[in-house]
């Protein structure tokens, strides 16, 4: 029981739970949650991926967590490594047979998401913006993903875009709070490379293109008052909240905080883009 507790753990259920609302949400925008076998597999697969590529996550990135984020599994050695690492083929392997139960078109972007994560662990992610242009396509492909299972993609185009930002900028924000642990690794992130200051700049240039991005469906009655009216109250002061702060402050301590509000404010999002 206590391992099961420790791979959850490991597997980062916010991150999941938030994979598999996506997917709904995503669905719902498209086309409307029908067929639902099929959205319920998409929403299953994609949450198994978010799991896998967590774990491959950590599994490599254990000497930098050990400095980092010493409190998860793997680098606190509650985990093996040799026990993560068949987690996490398994629940790939998982993934892939529940897209491919629903036809070659979900198969390959679930197998072609799934190779993209497990490389940015790999290598992408200590390198210039390649890991954070990864992990952003893959958040966005995630809408993309929820429209096919229902046979409408079209429509996640608007949400896709906006989920590359949002998630771009949270990347950044990520490698400027891991910064002494990636200069340690030798890993060379745009913050290690151009420093706190520019990594700041650019999310607020990420940041003002996405509001920008969100506004242009209201501005041409694509979507309703009441996904912009969530937008302004829900995510612009969050926005501005993490530039103001980020800022102020880049104590580790500050930029995990601010992190997990970006996390938690997905929600808001996701509730923006079903309420259009």
């Amino acid at each position: 029981m206590n391992i099961i507790i420790l791979l959850i753990k490991l597997s980062r259920p916010a991150n999941v739970i938030i994979s598999f609302l996506t997917i709904i949400v995503a669905a719902e925008l498209a086309w409307g949650l029908d067929p639902f076998k099929n959205v319920l597999l998409a929403a299953l697969s994609a949450a198994l991926i978010t799991m896998g590529a967590n774990v491959i996550n950590d599994y490599y990135d254990i000497e930098i967590d050990r400095i980092n984020k010493p409190n998860r599994p793997l680098a606190a050695g509650t985990v093996s490594k040799k026990t993560a690492f068949i987690y996490f083929i398994s629940v790939y392997i998982l993934a892939w047979c529940l897209a491919l139960y629903m036809n070659v078109c979900m198969f390959l972007i679930a197998f072609t998401t799934s190779i993209l994560l497990f490389f940015y662990s790999f290598r992408l992610k200590r390198t210039v913006l390649w890991g954070n242009l990864t992990v952003s396509f893959a958040t966005a492909m995630a809408f993309v993903y929820g429209g096919v299972a229902v046979g409408h993609y079209k429509e996640t185009f608007f949400p896709a875009a906006f989920a590359f930002l949002f998630h771009f900028g949270r990347e950044i924000l990520k490698d400027i709070q891991d910064i002494e642990g990636d200069k340690q690794a030798g890993a060379n992130t745009f913050p290690v490379k151009y420093g706190i200051s520019r990594s700041i700049g650019l999310i607020s240039v990420d940041f003002i293109l996405l509001v920008f991005l969100t506004a242009i469906p209201y501005i041409l009655g694509i979507y309703s008052i009441r996904y912009f009216l969530t937008i302004c109250f829900g995510i612009y002061p969050v926005l501005l909240f993490v530039l103001y702060r980020s800022r102020k402050d880049s104590d580790p301590a500050n930029l995990g905080f601010l992190s997990n509000l970006l996390k938690a404010d997905m929600i808001i999002g996701l509730l923006a883009i079903y309420l259009k």
